[in-house]
């Protein structure tokens, strides 16, 4: 007999041990990125893997130039060529922070050095691509974000309640003006974006609207052990909000159901800051001096070396730096423990690290105690 599919508005709350809230940041000059932008990467492990030719294979040279580039925009770098900067400018993740003078190659890691050269060898063998011409189209690049052809990944942001709920810890300011079926929508488009297919007919037909959406596994075969710490926490948290206002949640699939308003809380919020949001903003290009480390606190300078980790996206183990690196907007938590290698860093981070690490143990030989 067939498996009837788990409708999850209607399902017990979630098994999560402790709700991760943290205040998102937001600035007062930051670059917004608006709606009917593309976003997203052409090569996501181009930062912790060794990648060789086979993953740009039929790539056009535009694309593979785009993809050495992203190794660099990763890092902050930014960009004589106009063609590059307003690219990099139209995505989610980027934040420029260093001119092209003041970055260095020696800011990448083993991995991306390997991955810049194989892809610079790439793009010569078909012909240098020559950025800035007056035709140039960013159309070609945008069909291979996330993966050859994957057209599906531009997508406006406004599709999305919380474009971004995968990435950045919601609060309770950015769910509070929300209805029952809007929390509902919001907790179950989480699950969308990882291939849920729902048996709700009203979720089902609300999230087929969405050119992101794919319906790829069912109640069957999935694992909420596929949500990475801030999902599992906007999960909760907007469950939480929802049963508060509806006892029991939002019922779906009543008769005269609308999506009429549901709105989207996405485009208009999505903030990058500066340097003003980092303890030390250039502590992957820039080695730190002993009199500025010992200024600090013993947890400023247990939070100092963890950012380093932070920026290359490591997920934390303890649940203080979870909830700090968890309000920063330039934090997207990618890596796990178990997958983290530190030869991602580069000599002045590894350096950066020792340096911290030194200074917080000779005050206290057991360093910062996380909770």
């Amino acid at each position: 007999m067939k498996r009837e599919k788990k409708i999850l508005d209607s399902r017990p709350a979630m098994l999560i041990s402790v709700l991760f809230l943290a205040v998102f940041l937001s600035a007062a000059a930051g670059r917004k990125v608006s709606a009917e932008q593309a976003y997203g990467y052409l090569l996501p492990s181009s930062g912790y893997t060794y990648l060789d030719e086979s993953a740009v294979a039929g790539w056009p040279a535009q694309v593979v130039c785009y993809a050495k580039n992203e190794i660099y925009a990763r890092n902050g770098r930014q960009f004589v060529s106009t063609e590059l900067q307003n690219w990099f400018n139209m995505q989610y993740w980027y934040t420029p922070i260093y001119t092209p003078d003041q970055f260095s190659d020696s800011m990448l890691n083993t991995y991306e050095t390997a991955n810049v050269q194989m892809l610079t060898n790439v793009e010569a063998s078909l012909g240098m691509y020559a950025l800035d011409s007056n035709s140039y189209s960013y159309d070609l690049v945008r069909s291979y974000l996330s993966g050859a052809g994957a057209t599906q990944y531009y997508v406006n942001p406004d599709t999305y309640i919380f474009y971004d709920s995968d990435t950045r810890y919601l609060t309770d300011a950015d769910v509070s003006t929300l209805s029952a079926q809007e929390l509902c929508y919001a907790k179950n488009e989480i699950y969308a974006r990882r291939g849920y297919i729902f048996a709700s007919t009203e979720l089902s037909d609300y999230f087929n609207g969405k050119n992101w959406y794919w319906g790829t596994a069912d109640a069957s075969s999935f694992s909420d052990s596929v949500f990475n710490a801030v999902e599992a926490a906007n999960i909760a948290l907007l469950q939480q909000k929802e049963y508060a206002l509806v006892p029991g949640g939002y019922v779906l699939d009543q008769p005269g159901y609308t999506y009429q308003n549901i709105g989207s809380y996405s485009g208009g919020s999505i903030v990058h800051t500066g340097s003003s949001d980092y303890i030390f903003y250039d502590s992957a290009v820039r080695r730190l001096t002993a009199s500025e480390v010992s200024a600090l606190s013993l947890q400023q300078m247990c939070y100092a070396r963890n950012e380093i980790y932070a920026r290359r996206g490591y997920i934390f183990q303890s649940q203080e730096l979870r909830d700090y690196f968890g309000s920063k907007s330039w934090y997207y938590p990618t890596v796990p423990a178990a997958s983290f290698s530190d030869q991602v860093f580069n000599s002045v981070e590894i350096a950066n690290i020792d340096l911290l690490k030194q200074y917080e143990y000779s005050i206290n030989p057991n360093g910062y105690q996380l909770y």
